[in-house]
């Protein structure tokens, strides 16, 4: 083989060299990469995505990278010294799709009772009414704060077998305890407490007070019945107050720079202590710019990967020729 052989050889070799990666490029955007965006209110909170390990939360959020198409049953979001969280997921991205996913973690309160030899869990119970009293087994647990009261227990003590929720002039809710929480963990229950009278119609405002408890995947999100501004949501809620006697509120509105605002119906107003809980969720906005990669900047050196293969081509043309 001549020199002039060998150089034109090589010259198409190099070409090669430089049209492969374009290639190798193509194949894998088609394969196709989506995201779950899991928010929440909590740093260095450990999430699973059906029992597996993918990261912790920096920022307000974490970022998790899967094929298009994955499909995930259920998110768990826990950190110590807070309730653990939980949900089934309804949706998986697409190519190149974001998918919001939002959490929030409610804090522990802290417990002075002495430990019995054993690790701390602790029962969450849900209730309707404010100021209501928890019992376990006939022992008084507390009081409904915020539409929440938590119990501590010990998973080497005797277990609990029953709770009961009552609060003059509602109708006394018990439910059974079908297990106890392990160490660091939270199991929920729920009761739903029925007034059993119904409020007087010619009671005038300044009198009966019952409370609404706006439900929000943003902390710092503005708040507005109707007009009026009720607060911001801190740690996932806001509670507001209201006289069962006072004109009706029609609308809620929640809002927050960088988020597309929700405004949802009121359709129900609470009685004497009821809480009535009233549930909005922020996107958002995507007019905002994304930082997630995109195809058109992966594809960016292919203008220049055929400029150079042109060139290349030139020369071959040029060294044949001669």
């Amino acid at each position: 083989m001549n020199s002039k052989s060998r150089a034109i050889l090589l010259l198409i070799v190099l070409a090669g060299l430089c049209i492969v990666p374009v290639a190798a490029d193509t194949t894998s955007d088609e394969s196709g990469q989506g995201w779950y965006v899991i928010h929440c209110n909590v740093e260095w909170a450990k999430v699973y995505l059906d029992d597996k390990y993918v990261g912790e939360t920096a920022l307000g959020a974490l970022t998790v990278q899967v094929p298009a198409g994955t499909t995930y049953k259920k998110i768990r979001v826990q950190k110590s010294g807070y309730a653990t969280f939980t949900n089934s997921l309804t949706s998986s991205p697409s190519t190149d799709e974001k998918v919001h996913v939002y959490t929030t973690l409610n804090l522990l309160p802290e417990t002075t009772e002495t430990a019995v030899g054993g690790d701390v869990g602790w029962y969450v119970v849900h209730c309707n009414i404010e100021g209501a009293t928890v019992f376990f087994d006939g022992l008084d647990k507390g009081e409904i704060t915020r539409g929440v009261v938590y119990v501590p227990v010990y998973s080497t003590g005797t277990p609990y077998r029953e709770y009961t929720v009552k609060k003059d002039g509602y109708t006394t809710y018990t439910g059974s305890i079908p297990t106890v929480p392990g160490k660091g963990q939270t199991y929920d229950l729920y009761a739903t407490l029925n007034p059993t009278t119904a409020p007087s119609p010619g009671a005038t405002i300044g009198g009966d007070i019952g409370y609404y408890k706006v439900n929000c995947n943003v902390d710092g999100a503005t708040v507005l019945f109707d007009a009026d501004e009720k607060g911001t949501i801190e740690q996932g809620s806001l509670i507001v107050q209201v006289y069962v006697t006072g004109t009706p509120y029609k609308t809620f509105t929640v809002s927050k720079s960088g988020y597309l605002p929700y405004t949802g119906r009121i359709e129900r107003y609470p009685v004497k202590g009821e809480t009535v809980n009233l549930y909005a969720t922020l996107a958002t906005d995507l007019s905002a710019p994304s930082s997630a990669p995109t195809t058109p900047q992966q594809s960016s050196l292919i203008p220049l990967t055929c400029g150079i293969a042109l060139v290349i081509a030139g020369a071959v043309a040029v060294l044949v020729r001669k």
